[in-house]
Parts: C-alpha cells; structure tokens; sequence
C-alpha cells in the first residue's frame, strides 16, 4: 500500500489515534510543528479536498471546531490553533491524502515553530519523540471525553 495515512485507516500501520467517525480520522503529527499537532485525516483515499465525497466535506469544519475546543481544554497554555490545509502537492501537501492540520500555538512560540518547519524532518531521537506523542495522545483522549 503506497498511501501511509490509508495504511493507517486499514489497520496496517501504527498511529497515536485520538478520535475515529465514519468519516475522519484524528492523529498526532509525527513530525509535529508544535506539541499537540493533530491531524485530521480522511478516511477514504481522497488526494484533494475536492475528492471528498459531500457527507466528509461538510463534515470536516464541525470535527475541526470539536476537536479545537478538545485542544483548548487540555492545555490552559493554547492560545490559538492554525488550521491548514495543503490542498496539493504544488500546495506542500507531502503525503497524497487529503488532511487538515491543526496547530496548537502558544503565545511568543513563532521562533521555536519556524525552527521546527526547518528541521522536522531531520533525524531525530525517536524513542523520546514516541514517548511524548504516547503522553499527548492520552492527555487529548482525557479532553475528549470530558468535551463529549
């Protein structure tokens, strides 16, 4: 299977799931920008936002509201979310599959995340990096339920 995030909606490759409809999907990042990066992440292969069947499309909006209030709520430290969506790979979409970040921001963090974006991809210490995505999956799985 070519597509890593339809490897995950099948079952085949691991991920720290916060949240699953029929429509969606919510992830951590992997190579997070900012602590909490989540991921919404369609379930049916969809390469642009236009490939989405209308049910998810207008769906979409409503699980990232829910899932902003979710972010709000486990940590007192958020004091804004970026949403982002690359809609093609002209638009910096590396992964073929339609999904739309969300970004948690803190007050003065523009630095740290622009030093992120520069180095997200390199190698990194990952046994530290599973360990605190392990940690905010569960923190946000906390937010969830106490937000339903």
């Amino acid at each position: 299977m070519s597509c890593v995030f339809c490897a995950i909606a099948d079952g085949h490759l691991p991920a720290h799931t916060i949240h699953e409809d029929e429509h969606f999907l919510v992830l951590l990042d992997i190579f997070p920008l900012r602590p909490a990066h989540l991921l919404i992440v369609a379930r049916g292969h969809a390469p642009f936002l236009a490939d989405l069947p209308n049910p998810a499309r207008d769906a979409l909006l409503a699980l990232a509201a829910r899932m902003s209030r979710v972010l709000y709520a486990s940590d007192p430290g958020v004091q804004g979310i970026n949403l982002l969506l690359n809609d093609g790979p002209v638009a910096n979409q590396h992964v073929p599959h339609l999904h739309l970040h969300l970004l948690p921001r803190r007050r003065g963090d523009l630095m740290a995340l622009c030093w992120r974006i520069l180095t997200r991809f390199l190698p990194q210490a990952r046994r530290r990096l599973d360990a605190r995505l392990a940690r905010e999956a569960e923190m946000l799985r906390s937010a969830l339920q106490r937000e339903s």
